[in-house]
């Protein structure tokens, strides 16, 4: 029996543009089950939504999208490195490197998670202005 995720793959590989209860139907999943997978796949980038919730799948790199596919293994690298700012600069790069509209999105998606991550484990600035009690140099 096939997870759910590569059903909903398969299935938009065929019919992109179809909404969660679209894509239950054709599937033979609940509506939640699908909501809940697409939630994690969107999170990872493997689909991406429009406007009117639509999912599209990420598109597959082809030939003509070397350079993409380099520039997410060095992202994925510095990501795997918790150099959080670095992988979301790559991410940008490999964004600008293609014009398919999947691999476009799903650098952005990644590019989000990256400057997310980054600022949550970034350290907080001390203020400047002095402490009571203390006098200023």
């Amino acid at each position: 029996m096939m997870k759910t995720e590569s059903l909903i793959l398969s299935y938009l590989m065929i019919s992109s543009g179809k909404k969660p209860g679209q894509i239950a139907v054709s599937i033979g999943r609940s509506v939640s089950t699908v909501k809940a997978a697409l939630h994690a796949m969107t999170a990872t980038g493997d689909v991406w939504y429009d406007a009117e919730a639509c999912y599209y799948p990420a598109e597959p790199v082809g030939d003509n999208d070397k350079r993409y596919a380099t520039l997410c293994d060095k992202a994925i690298d510095l990501q795997d490195r918790n150099m959080w700012y670095r992988a979301a600069r790559v991410w940008l790069e490999a964004h600008d490197s293609t014009t398919r509209p999947g691999l476009r999105q799903k650098a952005v998606i990644c590019r989000r998670r990256c400057i997310e991550n980054g600022n949550r484990l970034a350290p907080k600035a001390l203020p400047d202005f002095p402490q009571k009690g203390k006098k200023s140099p």
